[in-house]
């Protein structure tokens, strides 16, 4: 009977005393990124903080200033009105119709030039930085949209009536509209620019 003491058993092939890789913990999984902080905060607040900032500048601006704006606003919205009238008749009939101040160069290039200003002013109203004096380019406008206003009722699209017997031309509410919206504007504008100059000397 052989003595077996003191020998080893027999260890089952393929096995190792190192444990398989797939036994192994994996690492854990990186946390996800946060999202960054908005700026503006919640959804709809950084419009809402605008229509407050508008709101804010409007509130608290000078009358003046808003006299502009409005002239200029009014000046454009009167070239859609009747702006150019004309007539043709005899004892036996007689017929009128009436244009729009786009049919007419210095109607809408006035009508325009004092919107130009009133979008200049509102800028300025919203501190939005302007590489141009706002007060005498505002004024200039103005200035400008009234001549070419006073021009509009001297000189009529197409050349009038042409000689045409029993003709006539003439000017709608639109235009007379228009022509006071300029004309107040430019007065709004220089008073307002004499204003600032004065303070500022």
């Amino acid at each position: 009977m052989t003595d077996q003491h003191g020998e080893s058993p027999i260890e089952p092939a393929g096995e190792s005393s190192t444990p398989p890789e797939a036994a192994a913990t994996p690492p854990p999984a990186p946390a996800p990124a946060s999202p960054p902080p908005s700026a503006s905060g919640p959804a709809g607040t950084g419009h809402r903080f605008d229509a407050d900032q508008v709101k804010g500048a409007f509130q608290g601006a000078d009358r003046l200033d808003l006299g502009i704006i409005a002239a200029g606003v009014i000046a454009f919205l009167a070239t859609f009105m009747p702006f150019y009238t004309a007539s043709v008749g005899n004892a036996a009939f007689h017929v009128s119709a009436n244009a729009s101040a786009w049919h007419g160069f210095f109607g809408w290039f006035g009508a325009l030039c004092c919107l130009a200003g009133a979008v200049v002013a509102t800028l300025a109203l919203l501190d939005v930085a302007l590489p141009l004096p706002v007060g005498l380019t505002v004024l200039g406008a103005f200035a400008l949209g009234a001549l070419c206003l006073i021009l509009a009722l001297f000189v009529f699209p197409g050349g009038g009536c042409g000689g045409m017997p029993g003709c006539d031309t003439g000017h709608g509410f639109g235009y007379w509209l228009a022509l006071l919206a300029g004309v107040v504007g430019t007065g709004l504008a220089y008073v307002r620019t004499k204003d600032t100059l004065l303070k500022t000397a």
